[in-house]
């Protein structure tokens, strides 16, 4: 049965452990978790509400008869641009499979042919490994799965439409978190913290993110002294609905994978459609901005309507409602912030630099993606990384809630400001950076009085690009455009400079 936390105000409240995000990384984490202890789960709106919920494509996992786990392997070191942990990548590729089956286990309800999962094809991929469900939201298939088992559980409290504001540290320890529900105060204590908040796209003015994702997690971590690890390497997807008006809506590469073409006004090609997203996206970008009034489009005219309306029924609909029909229209893209790599560094079962602070899912930088994310690698990270992430909370020993009171988190950020952060990161950390605009973003946020979380996200990101003098993955710099031989991370804390090392 789901338990819902009644608060008051000023309201302090204990559990064993605390989840912050009800997206797949937490889910998956706090069905391990309950089986040892109380769990209170802390979600920005609805437990339905997340990152996790809009993921089209699919999941990759070595699934496959003429698949395995090696070639997986390969596929996502290669995108990686020399920056993937191997043994990160071998626990997502190795224990991957298993997360699926479980899935099944659970009700997931993905695509089959015959009795054995379809699966699809997507950029970086050397074969077919997406497996993907319900016309195209996969992420929906997977998150009702994982609700399910939540709910079945006596021990999960939801918190909904809870403000997850900063981190209670105490000697040098995340003993729990401040929050806010319906304009109530509130500390939760836990003998240990579970971030699964997501990345924060929404810093961008360009993004496929819900606007729920604006790097909380990733800011309040920060602010306690957790290790911020490689945020420069934000990625953008290449195929987002470009229509005045309409949001940012993402065309999944699962689209490409199927053949759908990439082409400019006059309708012709002019890259491959099945490289990885960074290479994609740049040669979008540079195809917009070539003339004043660019345009590119995501062309699937020559793929059976039959097929669009069956595989991608989410995508057909939504182009419809924008006057849009995919199976006779060229539908006009650009690139938007979608995915971070980076995020707060951790080892293989999801520990940060903090004691009690873990973290999972986009938030975290656990080394699997280098610097270019591999396509549908995000959601088997989630899983994977949030039941490793619980088995470790499982070996925290309890404590005592401290003393002491905690500072007082950010205010809420004016719309102003809010539109100049995101204006000024698309301007100047985009999908094209160098030193000169880095700068310049730098000091424009300087002159935004009022902290926020965005904002902080915003001056790590200008910041560990501005460190990093080279291209690489999604990171590139026309000032550095080789990608030099050392691969480094970048590293950054509260009152530290950027480190590579």
């Amino acid at each position: 049965m789901l338990a819902l936390l009644r608060l008051g105000m000023d309201v302090k409240v204990e559990t064993d452990y605390v989840v912050v995000g009800s997206g797949i990384a937490g889910l998956r984490a706090a069905i391990d978790l309950a089986e040892t202890g109380r769990v209170t789960i802390f979600t920005k709106a609805e437990i339905t509400e997340s990152n996790s919920i809009h993921a089209q494509g699919g999941i990759a996992a070595a699934m496959g008869a003429d698949d395995n786990a090696q070639q997986h392997f390969v596929d996502t070191v290669t995108a990686g641009a020399g920056l993937c942990d191997s043994a990160a990548v071998r626990v997502l590729v190795e224990e991957g499979p298993e997360e699926i089956s479980r899935l099944e286990t659970w009700g997931a309800d993905f695509e089959k042919d015959q009795g054995v999962l379809s699966l699809s094809r997507e950029g970086g991929h050397s074969i077919a490994r997406i497996v993907h469900g319900n016309g195209g939201l996969t992420g929906k298939v997977v998150i009702d799965a994982l609700i399910a088992r939540v709910r079945a559980s006596p021990s999960v409290t939801i918190v909904p439409f809870s403000f997850f504001q900063d981190l209670v540290v105490d000697a040098g320890r995340v003993t729990g978190i401040q929050f806010q529900n319906n304009d109530r105060a509130g500390i939760c204590f836990a003998n240990a913290v579970l971030l699964a908040t997501g990345g924060g796209s929404q810093v961008y003015s360009q993004s496929t993110n819900p606007e729920t994702a604006t790097g909380d997690g990733l800011a309040a971590a920060y602010r306690a002294g957790a290790e911020l690890r490689d945020m420069e390497f934000v990625q953008f997807h290449p195929t987002v609905l470009n229509l005045p008006g309409a949001p940012r809506f993402l065309l999944t590469e699962a689209l490409r994978g199927e053949g759908a073409r990439i082409v400019n006004e006059n309708g012709e090609r002019f890259v491959n459609e099945l490289l990885t997203r960074d290479e994609v996206s740049r040669a979008v970008f540079r195809q917009l901005t070539a003339t004043e009034h660019g345009e590119v489009f995501l062309d699937m005219t020559h793929i059976s309507a039959d097929v669009l309306k069956r595989k991608f029924r989410h995508v057909y609909t939504t182009c419809l409602n924008y006057g849009l029909d995919i199976t006779r229209d060229r539908v006009p893209i650009t690139p938007a912030a979608h995915y971070f790599m980076g995020g707060v560094a951790t080892d293989l079962w999801g520990r940060s630099t903090l004691a009690g602070l873990y973290a999972a899912g986009e938030l975290a930088s656990a080394g699997v993606h280098g610097a270019n994310r591999l396509a549908s690698n995000s959601l088997l990270e989630a899983l994977v990384f949030g039941r490793r992430a619980a088995t470790a909370m499982k070996e925290q020993s309890p404590h005592k809630p401290p003393l002491h009171a905690p500072r007082n988190p950010p205010a809420a950020i004016p719309l102003s400001s809010f539109d100049k952060i995101r204006d000024t990161t698309w301007r100047n950390a985009g999908i094209v950076r160098n030193a000169a605009g880095l700068k310049k973003g730098l000091e424009l946020l300087s002159d935004i009085r009022e902290p926020s979380n965005l904002l902080t996200v915003a001056r790590v990101i200008h910041e560990c690009a501005l460190a990093r003098e080279e291209s690489r993955g999604a990171h590139f710099r026309d000032d550095f455009t080789s990608t030099a031989s050392s691969k480094l991370h970048s590293y950054i804390k509260k009152d530290a400079r950027v480190s590579l090392r």
